[in-house]
């Protein structure tokens, strides 16, 4: 498998009272029973403040990790518990113009609206919270290239952003580079548009100056990778103050709850990929075309595993079923069914 050159997490911390922590979480990758790589989340505790999120970019080529059988794990680093509700993981290959997205892991919908707030998934170093000290993330795979989304991950970064790449630009305040949008995020392919979506006003600092948002979606219309042949994403600015992001990413799920076999990528740009944004053309682009993630070849993608012949064919080469894409090795610790958190002082 591909060596990576970057890693990332990206995570929104539950909007319940005392989900956030001080304690950054560490992040930890095994193969196996062996640690691999292992770096603390950085760039402050608002990051993983109350209803917020962040998103995380480790360079990794020097450490020669091979993409292979990896396990993605957050380690709590103190007795300050934290309540995630979403986290997932991806990973980056090859040279800048022809890179590879990677998805590594998942663990989503460990709070919501039905649940109260001392329910869901914390993690703390403190036995007496009664919550795990690590949360480990399911594998994922890539799907098929014909795999359909039923839900779409949304993560965006704006500048400036720790460890995050510029975007291109005219230069102006510093304090000018966030923006309330709106943004609209659409996708389409040849003939037809099958995404329309504004990244919505909540409780994260969304397209704020040095703020990370995390969304998740449900698809009207479902879709993969070969219905974007022919098309591409794009994103456009209804407001005139600027925007400028360091980092956009699209996934989609294939699952509507849960978590899911695929993460599919559509679109993992840095900055250097992207346009500082604004509906006034004195200070950005109104809209812009993303670039489409580029993935590893697999078998299967030329196989048509709903084809009779082709699962035997799939089967005789060693390749799995779309429905078991993305369910290898990896525990999910147990939810805890209450706890009560004490705030250090």
């Amino acid at each position: 498998m591909p060596i990576l050159a970057e890693l990332y997490v990206a995570a929104r911390t539950r909007n319940v009272e005392d989900a956030d922590t001080d304690d950054m979480p560490t992040l930890v990758v095994r193969r196996g029973p062996d640690v691999v790589f292992t770096q603390p989340l950085f760039g402050g505790s608002s990051m993983v403040g109350r209803g917020q999120s962040g998103v995380w970019r480790f360079d990794v080529l020097d450490q020669n990790l091979d993409s292979a059988d990896l396990t993605i794990e957050l380690h709590a680093s103190g007795d300050d518990a934290w309540s995630p509700e979403h986290v997932i993981s991806w990973g980056i290959s090859g040279e800048l113009g022809d890179e590879r997205v990677i998805p590594l892991g998942a663990r989503l919908d460990m709070g919501s609206p039905l649940i109260s707030a001392d329910d869901g998934t914390w993690i703390s170093t403190d036995p007496n919270d009664g919550g795990p000290r690590v949360l480990r993330l399911r594998r994922v795979g890539r799907g098929q290239n014909g795999t359909r989304a039923r839900r779409i991950i949304v993560v965006s970064a704006t500048d400036p952003f720790p460890a995050m790449f510029t975007s291109v630009g005219p230069n102006f305040d510093f304090k000018a580079r966030g923006s309330n949008g709106p943004v609209t995020l659409q996708g389409g392919g040849a003939g037809r548009l099958f995404l329309s979506y504004t990244l919505p006003a909540t409780p994260q600092g969304d397209l704020s100056l040095s703020s990370a948002g995390f969304y998740v979606a449900d698809l009207a219309a479902p879709f993969s990778r070969l219905d974007c042949v022919g098309g591409a994403f794009t994103l456009t600015i209804e407001s005139a103050d600027l925007w400028r992001p360091d980092y956009f990413a699209v996934f989609g799920l294939d699952t509507t709850s849960g978590v899911p076999r695929a993460m599919i990528p559509y679109v993992a740009a840095s900055g250097r990929e992207l346009k500082q944004m604004s509906s006034d053309s004195l200070g950005g682009f109104h809209t812009v075309v993303l670039p489409t993630a580029k993935v590893l070849f697999q078998l299967s993608d030329a196989i048509d595993l709903d084809d009779v012949g082709g699962v035997v064919l799939a089967a005789g080469r060693g390749v799995p079923h779309s429905e078991n894409v993305g369910t290898g090795r990896g525990t999910v610790a147990p939810r805890v069914a209450s706890k009560k958190k004490g705030k250090r002082r």
